[in-house]
């Protein structure tokens, strides 16, 4: 278990998880390849979820999620107030593979 945010994303990234995942409309995207994904082409490795428990809108989930392809990446979500619905049924989609 990881204490908070930077110590999941700093393991992971000692883990292979390099690149940066991004929810961008209907797709996954990768700025530093230039490439998109669709929910298909990518799977949810692991997952931790960071809750402060002070502020309502501080939740965030840190995502290790790999390519078709192989390539490893983090994602990371934050929820509550300010979520965004068309990313959360991305996220749906992709957790119910």
């Amino acid at each position: 278990m990881y204490k908070d945010i930077a110590d999941a994303v700093e393991s992971l990234k000692e883990k292979g998880f390099t690149y940066t995942y991004e929810l961008d409309g209907k797709f996954i995207s990768c700025a530093e390849l230039e490439h998109k994904y669709v929910a298909d082409e990518v799977k949810i490795v692991e997952s931790h979820i960071f809750d402060s428990g002070t502020d309502p809108g501080s939740e965030s989930t840190v995502y290790a999620i790999e390519s078709h392809k192989g390539i490893k990446g983090l994602l990371i979500v934050a929820y509550g107030v300010y979520a965004d619905p068309e990313k959360a049924r991305l996220i749906d989609k992709l957790l119910s593979k």
